[in-house]
């Protein structure tokens, strides 16, 4: 009689990881779940991608000048920028390819 209980716990516990969920998971490598399909999106939440880099801005004789990676750069002047480096919740939500609704804040911009 242990046995079979032992059996059966762990039989459940093997066929409670092959849900299709889980599975889709594993094969895809994004979060994915049958709650998504109710909510009227597509079955696995998308990729999330990285925020490209922001320019590093400073005073030249010309005005300023921006580069990508300042970090290759010797002898780097000051920043020069004004404002706030986040973003938006519609620059996120685009950024996320998801609704606005179900972006989280990232920046120090808040939700209206």
């Amino acid at each position: 009689m242990v046995r079979l209980g032992a059996v059966l716990i762990g039989g459940g516990m093997l066929l409670s990881a092959c849900a299709p969920d889980y599975i889709a998971r594993k094969l895809s490598g994004r979060e994915c779940s049958a709650g998504y399909l109710a909510e009227g999106d597509d079955w696995c939440a998308p990729v999330e991608r990285t925020t490209p880099p922001q320019p590093y801005c400073t005073k030249s004789w010309n005005g300023v000048d921006c580069w990508a990676r300042p970090d290759l750069t010797p002898n780097m002047a000051a920043e020069t920028y004004e404002g706030p480096r986040g973003l938006t919740q519609d620059q996120n939500a685009n950024r996320l390819d998801a609704p606005r609704g179900k972006v989280p804040p990232t920046s120090q911009y808040l939700p209206p």
